[in-house]
């Protein structure tokens, strides 16, 4: 299954968990835009987590990959310096991982 795919179900679950728990979440990403002028602005930082999350008095960072997605190295310092400054990082393939994280019930 693609990662979009995944993603698009993911922040579809968490929308279904914030109609009776409080929890603010976004997708979030890193890129460059195009500007009229034709120069490129960045945004994001490089290796951000895909969706990032506030519950439960938690920050945190769920990275979605397929079944064999690896993490890039700028996503791995991305892990270690969420983590470092006390938030949790996850490496998510499925709405169940998240499940396990952020339950419904």
């Amino acid at each position: 299954m693609k990662e979009s795919v995944i993603q698009r179900g993911i922040l579809d679950y968490l929308a279904l968990v914030a109609k009776t728990k409080p929890i603010y979440f976004f997708r979030a990403g890193s890129g460059a835009v195009k500007t009229d002028q034709g120069r490129f602005f960045k945004t994001g930082r490089s290796g951000i987590s895909d969706i990032f999350c506030l519950y439960d008095g938690k920050c945190i960072a769920l990275e979605v990959k397929g079944p064999k997605g690896r993490q890039t190295q700028s996503q791995k310092k991305a892990e270690q310096d969420i983590k470092a400054a006390g938030g949790e990082y996850y490496i998510v393939r499925s709405i169940a991982d998240v499940k396990k994280i952020i339950p419904l019930d």
